[in-house]
């Protein structure tokens, strides 16, 4: 036979029952503050990263501009080259450049020409092709008629660095190649020494070998730590930045228990209360519908580059667009089909432009996308024209055959000028609105 439980096993289970509530309480309470602390921690360490990037993209540069000028001379003066006169450029190029070990000039495959001669003397002479280790990058600078960087890795001279090999081709054939031997550790450090910061760590590593050549390896396997790609001449490498407050938030501790009553009426309002924060944060910047940045996450990344753009003296492009009649798609076949419409056209906008532009989704069937970097208006009509030519065949959306077609309209924010992002945003609407006038299906530029 089954007995009545007494007063004290009662109270017993009661207690058991409030100790239980206010686990819950304060497990999912800090659980998220930690995941808030976490996204936040995770935030700084990318826009630190993006700083880091930056600088280092500007040192890189400055250097890969020697081979530039050196090309256009051999190109004037191949048929009067002289030993003496090679030599002082490059000793002159040399002397003007930080952080170059060497510079390489070969005619055909041989190295003819290099400055400094003195603790370089063992590469006179030799043809790349008999270098196992180099060859393969030279032969795909050749190839592809352009700059490529390779390394860090060990050199015939003795020590490492980066190589720079930039080909150069006349009347169309292939001529010959400079080198550029890059003090690896030398250019790092100055790239960084600006933005030293005590509470990030940071290194850097080959995105086709793995191989790290700045920082600690293993911060490649910390969980929490901020993963980028930067790209370099026919290449790309791979950052690791970890913000040290990570450490920290997993230290913190339980606070005391609340007495039983109040924990379990506060316990149970807290937990749901978490949880329920918990699925607004995770849907706050992003767009419901097709995963996308939503308006208020657009704000925030548009701030970011704008601020980018004015510091570094950079220019970038807005482009607005709409699809064409999309009240047509909704009426002839449905909601349904039109938010797979929607769908289809966030994942191909999304995957035909740069990791590095950002596409959003801030309402129906509008989209915006900002895409950094641009030199010119050319280069931004370039990205429209792409766009346009990925939606010229029908998209097969249950069982039905839909032509989709995008208006683009496109403007680029100078850094000279002191047009505001809302003044931008009118901009790209006013154009969106032109290209809408010329019959749809195009884009248009927006012009004072």
């Amino acid at each position: 036979m089954f007995r009545k439980p007494n007063q004290t096993e009662k109270s017993i289970c009661v207690g058991l029952l409030a100790t239980l509530l206010a686990f819950m309480f304060w497990y999912f309470l800090f659980d998220y503050q930690r995941q808030k602390d976490e996204s936040e921690a995770y935030l700084e360490a990318a826009s630190y990263g993006n700083v880091l990037r930056s600088e280092m993209d500007r040192e890189l540069n400055s250097l890969l501009f020697i081979s530039n000028g050196l090309s256009s001379f051999i190109k004037v003066y191949r048929n009067h080259l002289e030993t003496e006169k090679v030599q002082a450029i490059l000793a002159d190029l040399w002397a003007q450049a930080q952080h170059v070990r060497n510079l390489a000039v070969a005619v055909d495959y041989k190295i003819t020409y290099v400055y400094p001669e003195k603790s370089n003397e063992k590469i006179l002479g030799i043809d790349y092709r008999d270098v196992a280790t180099q060859w393969p990058k030279i032969k795909l600078a050749i190839d592809s008629r352009q700059g490529v960087l390779d390394g860090p890795l060990a050199l015939i001279q003795g020590g490492s660095g980066m190589i720079y090999r930039f080909p150069i081709f006349v009347d169309g054939k292939y001529w010959g190649i400079i080198s550029t031997v890059i003090d690896t550790n030398g250019f790092l450090d100055a790239a960084f020494k600006n933005n030293r910061n005590s509470e990030f760590e940071f290194a850097i590593r080959t995105a086709e070998d793995k191989h790290v050549f700045y920082g600690d390896p293993r911060l490649f396997n910390q969980k929490h730590a901020y993963i980028q790609e930067s790209r370099v001449p026919n290449g790309k490498w791979e950052w690791v930045i970890e913000n040290k407050k990570i450490h920290n938030l997993h230290d913190r501790k339980f606070g005391a228990w609340l007495s039983l009553f109040f924990s379990v009426l506060v316990g149970l309002f807290a937990y749901f209360f978490a949880k329920e924060r918990y699925y607004l944060s995770e849907g706050a910047l992003m767009d419901s519908l097709t995963g996308l940045p939503n308006r208020r996450s657009l704000e925030n990344r548009l701030n970011y580059v704008h601020s980018e753009a004015k510091r570094f003296n950079k220019r970038f492009g807005l482009i607005a667009l709409d699809v064409d009649h999309f009240k047509s798609i909704n009426d002839n076949f449905g909601h349904d089909v039109g938010d797979e419409v929607i769908k289809t056209v966030a994942s191909l906008l999304k995957s035909n432009i740069r990791d590095v532009d950002t596409v959003s989704r801030i309402g129906g069937d509008e989209f915006v996308i900002v895409a950094r970097d641009q030199h010119s208006e050319d280069s931004l009509v370039k990205v429209a024209t792409k766009l346009l030519s990925v939606f010229k065949k029908p998209m097969h959306i249950h069982g039905h055959e839909i032509p989709v077609r995008l208006s683009i309209g496109l403007t680029l924010f100078e850094p000279t000028s002191e047009v505001a992002l809302k003044q931008l945003f009118k901009q790209a609407d006013i154009a969106l609105y032109q290209a809408k006038q010329k019959g749809r299906n195009t884009y248009s530029f927006w012009q004072k």
